[in-house]
């Protein structure tokens, strides 16, 4: 299929969000939209939606975030795109999640779950899985969270979903962490750093490792935890996060044997 012109905007943007260029980002994204709406594209708009929302959510800008994935949600809904209608579900209720209103976010979350099964997605599954979990982890109940982690990594795998499973290894382990149950917590770390590597995934590498050098520290293994947290500066570093580097070069300067 020939690549549109809407199509080759959208791809500019998406270019132009990734260097962090994000007002040419969003005036590319409203192009885009014009021109997939012009030609009758409801899919086209909704994506082109979909992106300007997450730019905007990213700045900042919740409320038209939140405009923009409800007008996409409607288009993916006319155009029978159960998954992607689902995708944005998902982020109208991290977007609820940051504006306090926990309910109104699971509403969302079990909503896209319920689009994922009809889909037979396990990929989505376990994302909308993740997302309760940690809804419920926010909420002090961490058993509910592991066992909706649980389905998650279950979910995931069925889906070949290395990425999914590896950030829902990082969430059981810091549980584990704050349970006080160290080996535990290190053997999941050290699981998804495993998967992080596989996928090429520096940030989620980073901030695995830099997890291992904390649990290393709350078990007095110091000169460890300072190896591993100087390990995980370079990678943030490598990932294009330097604050993240400095933070994590930091903390190990401050351990003393």
């Amino acid at each position: 299929m020939t690549q549109s012109e809407a199509d080759t905007i959208l791809d500019q943007a998406e270019k132009l969000w990734l260097t962090g260029e994000k007002a040419q980002a969003r005036e590319a994204c409203c192009r885009a939209r014009l021109l997939y709406h012009q030609s009758g594209d409801a899919i086209g708009e909704a994506t082109a939606l979909t992106r300007f929302g997450d730019i905007e959510a990213e700045t900042g800008h919740l409320p038209p975030a939140r405009e923009a994935y409800v007008d996409a949600r409607a288009l993916f809904a006319r155009g029978g795109d159960q998954k992607s209608q689902a995708g944005v579900l998902v982020r109208l209720g991290r977007l609820a999640e940051r504006g306090g209103h926990v309910a109104e976010a699971v509403d969302c979350y079990r909503s896209a779950g319920t689009l994922y099964d009809s889909a037979s997605d396990h990929s989505g599954r376990g994302h909308v899985a993740r997302r309760l979990g940690h809804v419920e982890r926010d909420q002090g109940r961490q058993d509910k969270a592991l066992d909706l982690y649980g389905e998650a990594l279950n979910q995931y795998r069925q889906g070949g979903d290395s990425l999914g499973a590896a950030n829902t290894l990082r969430a059981i382990a810091g549980i584990a962490r704050s349970l006080g149950q160290f080996d535990r917590a290190l053997a999941d770390y050290h699981k998804a750093i495993a998967l992080f590597q596989e996928v090429g995934d520096l940030l989620g590498e980073a901030k695995a490792t830099r997890a291992v050098g904390h649990v290393l520290a709350d078990q007095g293994r110091k000169d460890e935890a300072r190896k591993l947290l100087h390990h995980a500066s370079k990678l943030f570093g490598r990932a294009g996060d330097p604050e993240a580097a400095h933070a994590a070069e930091a903390e190990g300067s401050k351990l003393k044997i």
